[in-house]
């Protein structure tokens, strides 16, 4: 039960985790850098952890599977910026999207995380 001062719960909930240390460092390279945009990406990916836009979609062949916590699980993209990505993994059973990586740079460019 929620009362008068407490956070609103979002109804439709989604844990977001960092999947390693260096998922977490590029958050913040990212956060720091285009923090309205991370934002928007927040809440992209938590309303609808699988929906197909310009800036959204699954990963293709072998980075369309990640490994978490010994599970397979399906790995995401959100373009947060013109070279800004959010890569995620969608974990149904637990409601988690695991960060499993995040950079200001396209990772095409440079293996940075950051």
């Amino acid at each position: 039960m929620v009362g008068r001062g407490d956070d609103v719960p979002r109804p439709n909930p989604w844990r977001v985790r960092f999947a390693d240390r260096r998922a977490a460092e590029g958050w913040n390279h990212l956060l720091a850098q285009a923090p309205e945009n991370l934002d928007r990406a927040w809440v992209a990916i938590t309303s609808d952890p699988r929906r197909v836009d310009c800036r959204q979609h699954p990963l293709k062949g072998s980075l369309g599977v990640v490994k978490v916590g010994g599970a397979s699980l399906e790995q995401w993209q959100y373009e947060a910026t013109s070279g800004g990505r959010l890569w995620y993994a969608i974990d149904d059973e637990e409601r988690t999207l695991w960060i499993t990586r995040a950079g200001t740079g396209h990772p095409k460019q440079t293996d940075r995380r950051g």
